[in-house]
Formats: structure tokens, sequence, C-alpha cells
């Protein structure tokens, strides 16, 4: 408790101990590496890799919000697993978001824009990869 009698929200963060998110985080680093790798045929190439990487981890993170928009629609315990990583994964991308977007007959359009801007980003990041090259 505080000095004003609230609870601290917590993450699971303490000493020696991460926040529980950047486990969610670095799992989703860890696939999406992992998938680029595989993708490539374990050929060592670096630029492949990172346009690999950037796709998967964009597409991942799509997926995440989609299912986190599709749960909103039903009665899912809020405090179950499935959607404590939903919420760490999506957070970070949702909430700039709904800050940002106003309210469209009160209907909350952040997953869909959210979406949207990350199915753009690997073609940008490849774009931009061959004006270096």
């Amino acid at each position: 408790m505080t000095a004003t009698g609230k609870r601290r929200k917590s993450d699971g963060a303490g000493p020696g101990r991460p926040a529980r998110k950047s486990w969610a985080w670095l799992a989703l680093v860890v696939l999406s590496l992992a998938l680029a790798v595989a993708g490539t045929g374990f050929q060592p190439v670096l630029l492949d890799w990172l346009l690999g990487f950037v796709g998967y981890f964009c597409r991942i993170l799509a997926l995440a919000v989609f299912l986190r928009a599709l749960l909103s629609w039903f009665r899912v315990g809020y405090y179950s697993w499935p959607v404590i990583i939903l919420n760490d994964l999506t957070d970070p991308i949702l909430l700039p978001l709904r800050r940002t977007m106003p309210s469209l007959g009160g209907r909350d359009f952040t997953p869909l824009v959210a979406i949207m801007v990350l199915y753009f980003i690997p073609s940008l990041v490849g774009w931009l990869v061959s004006l270096v090259v």
C-alpha cells in the first residue's frame, strides 16, 4: 500500500524478478526470430533474417490484437492467463492509439487501426531496405 492507502498495481516485478510483460515480449521476439531463421533455410543472410523477423513479429502481434478484440466479445475472465498474456502483448500498441483516436459512436476501432499499421510496417521496412541496399 502507498501512503495514501491505495494499493499499487503490481505486474510481478520485484527485487530480482523482471516484469511480467517483459517475458511475453521476449517470447514474441524469440519466436519471430526462430521463424525468420527457419524461413530462410538457416542460411546466414542477415538481411533476410531482419526482414523475416519484422514480418513475423508484426504478423504475430496482429494476430494477438485480433484475438484480444475477439475475446472482448465474449465473457472471459480478465485474470485468466491467456487474457493476461494478450493484454501484456497488445497494451503497448493499443493504449497509445486509444489516447489519440476519438471515439466513434462508442465503438473501439483501435484494434482495426493497429492491425492495419502492423501489416504496413513490414512493407515499409522492406522499402527502406531496398533504398539503402
